[in-house]
């Protein structure tokens, strides 16, 4: 008698716990659209205004970018170059209460004629602040690259 009840239970929690876990994921690839709104529309304030004060950008073994202004600077520069545009796919997340890690793939390509001019893997860790949004404080970027001969 008690195991039937127990399997219902257990099934309604999976059959209720799906569209959270669906919704959440949705929600994650929005974080990520709003970063690539702002970098494809090249809004260099847009994007700034996204990560906390204190953020770290990591670009593929370069030296670390610290600070919203700094990041805001490199970002701007890399708007100049070949025109991109950015493609972020958010493949995975973890999310706590008030911080979600993401994981991902990115492309860019030069949106002039479609090129591909980079693509790889990013993490983004997003931190709610006490107003309950949702900023960016670490951003990793990382691009595949042929070994040496």
């Amino acid at each position: 008698m008690k195991l039937p009840r127990i399997i219902l239970a257990v099934t309604a929690l999976v059959i209720l716990s799906a569209p959270i876990a669906a919704n959440s994921q949705e929600n994650v690839q929005l974080l990520a659209d709003k970063w690539t709104t702002a970098y494809n529309a090249h809004d260099r304030a847009a994007l700034g205004a996204l990560y906390t004060e204190t953020a770290h950008l990591m670009m593929h073994g370069s030296p670390t970018y610290v600070g919203r202004a700094n990041i805001e600077e490199f970002w701007a520069e890399d708007f100049e170059e070949d025109n991109p545009l950015t493609l972020l796919t958010v493949t995975h997340s973890i999310d706590g209460v008030d911080m979600i890690l993401v994981h991902g793939n990115y492309q860019v390509v030069d949106r002039n004629n479609g090129n591909t001019l980079g693509r790889g893997r990013f993490a983004h860790i997003w931190n709610r602040n006490k107003d309950g949004v949702w900023l960016l404080d670490r951003d990793l970027w990382s691009e595949p690259f042929e070994p040496y001969e």
